[in-house]
């Protein structure tokens, strides 16, 4: 399998490049052309990667676009053409005007000079390059929301190309947040609703990133909250909030992760708890695949208290996957010696909000039971 899969990718690049070759030789015409070079910056052909970190064409998808060059014909009408190829082997040609061509031109050496400057890229808190071209979940302090590409970035000032408002010109200062969606959010008008690091009350090995958070009341009894110290590092605790139900126990869930590539992560965490005069908690290693809609865990932990650590491993199993705008299902499964349990249900979220119900099930449980509630608030402002 891993043998076929190389040999299909081989032959995908060699097909891509054969296709590359070809249409970048001189094509057989009657009117002949010359290239011309809009900026030096970019050269003779502007790829994916330079129209994203110039925010150019944004009449063509980020997605779909390979590369383009600007034509002008030697006729006497010195004809500008924009000649552009798309990832799917086809081609577009867009007549610019002269104006239109200087335009460009400026835009490109105005961006590098942003670029350029240090002070500008610690004022707007993000890496420009990174950003442009990047599609956006938009939120004001006015209460407004909106999902947009970022094609400009000035000192106090972003534009972004929308798919109903057109082009949005926002002040920074009445940004609220502003959080990157993946291709899969931005293809159907998703907005983000968390970063996926857990599934019920078990974690994932996703971070929150710096700066975010959540509280949450579980099952109206427990209160909980956690917070990105760094994007690797969170640190997190529950607390019984309902007075006079004999309950007198405080829990820390300290984690540390890291991503091995953007769909694999690796973390390690402790759920540790004191409470009716011992202690004790669960030592784990987690690893998840996916995204942060829809992704699946394996993990592996062990029980201590008062300095014995069981010698038989508790496993989880589990996953979740967003199946609509606002709807996720989730299941946990602990595997453990002489049995197994866990939880399974649906989580609806908005970009802040949101409430989880799950039911139990396991060996000697004998039926199956609402037993995990949650209501959640995302917190903290992510760029």
């Amino acid at each position: 399998m891993h043998f076929l899969y190389a040999v299909t990718l081989l032959l995908g690049f060699l097909s891509v490049s054969v296709v590359s070759v070809a249409q970048r030789q001189p094509a057989v015409s009657s009117n002949p052309v010359k290239v011309l070079v809009v900026s030096p910056v970019v050269g003779e052909t502007i790829d994916a990667k330079e129209k994203a970190t110039y925010g150019l064409f944004p009449y063509y998808g980020a997605n779909d676009f390979r590369e383009a060059r600007f034509v002008q014909s030697l006729t006497p009408d010195s004809t500008i053409t924009l000649q552009a190829s798309f990832r799917d082997g086809s081609t577009k040609q867009r007549p610019f005007t002269a104006a239109e061509f200087q335009a460009v031109r400026a835009s490109i050496a105005e961006r590098q000079q942003l670029l350029n400057t240090k002070q500008t890229a610690l004022n707007q808190g993000v890496t420009l390059a990174d950003s442009l071209g990047q599609t956006y979940s938009v939120e004001l302090y006015t209460g407004t929301s909106f999902i947009g590409m970022l094609i400009t970035r000035r000192l106090t000032e972003l534009d972004f190309q929308t798919k109903d408002l057109g082009r949005v010109t926002v002040q920074k200062a009445n940004i609220k947040s502003m959080q990157p969606l993946t291709s899969g959010q931005a293809g159907k008008g998703w907005e983000p609703v968390g970063n996926g690091t857990r599934i019920f009350f078990a974690p994932t090995a996703r971070s929150l990133r710096k700066g975010e958070g959540y509280v949450q009341d579980i099952d109206i009894i427990f209160l909980g909250a956690n917070y990105g110290i760094t994007d690797n590092i969170s640190i997190g605790a529950l607390v019984p909030v309902v007075p006079g139900v004999g309950l007198n126990v405080f829990a820390l869930t300290p984690k540390v992760g890291f991503s091995v590539t953007d769909k694999v992560k690796a973390a390690a965490g402790v759920l540790f708890a004191s409470g009716f005069g011992g202690s004790g908690g669960i030592a784990y290693g987690v690893g998840t695949y996916g995204t942060a809609d829809s992704n699946a865990t394996l993990g592996v932990g062990y029980l201590f208290a008062e300095g014995d650590i069981e010698s038989s491993p508790v496993i989880l199993v589990g996953g979740a996957t967003r199946v609509a705008r606002r709807l996720s299902l989730l299941n946990e499964t602990y595997i453990f010696d002489g049995g197994f349990g866990g939880l399974a249900g649906v989580r609806v979220a908005a970009s802040r909000l949101s409430g989880s119900l799950g039911i139990v099930y396991g060996t000697g449980v004998g039926g199956i039971y609402p037993a995990y509630l949650e209501v959640a608030y995302r917190f903290g402002k992510v760029e």
